[in-house]
């Protein structure tokens, strides 16, 4: 939590393994898993939401866990890309970090463009997984 421009996208990132910090040293165990998800995640090159949220599956990911995820996100997985609203963009982008219940789940702006109901049931999603 922090004022616009304090650097909270940046330190993110950094923790994802995306960027190389300035200065200093990051340590990450080299088992853990890390998702992030982006403020604008990209979902260019995919036909469908299905095949966007489950290419962010690992091979010893449950395939189901994605399916349930979309189900209660309210996507169908048929949808394509393109034709997204920004709150089923940022729905489909949950759905393909969380699917893989990763060791480590980094949100950036998780709520942006989610109504009410979506934000208290990732709140109860996020309560039960075992991601830090």
């Amino acid at each position: 939590v922090g004022r616009n421009g304090s650097g909270k996208s940046t330190l993110l990132k950094i923790a994802a393994g995306l960027i190389e910090p300035q200065d200093g040293e990051v340590f990450r165990q080299p088992s853990a898993t890390v998702r992030y998800l982006p403020q604008m995640p990209d979902m260019e090159g995919f036909a469908t939401v299905r095949a966007y949220v489950v290419a962010g599956l690992g091979p010893a990911d449950d395939p189901y866990r994605a399916s349930y995820l979309m189900e209660h996100l309210g996507l169908s997985g048929e949808e394509r890309p393109n034709d997204l609203s920004g709150g089923e963009a940022r729905r489909a982008a949950l759905a393909r970090v969380m699917a893989p219940e990763p060791d480590i789940l980094l949100l950036d702006e998780p709520t942006n463009h989610l109504d009410l109901s979506v934000i208290e049931w990732l709140e109860e999603e996020l309560i039960r997984t075992s991601s830090a």
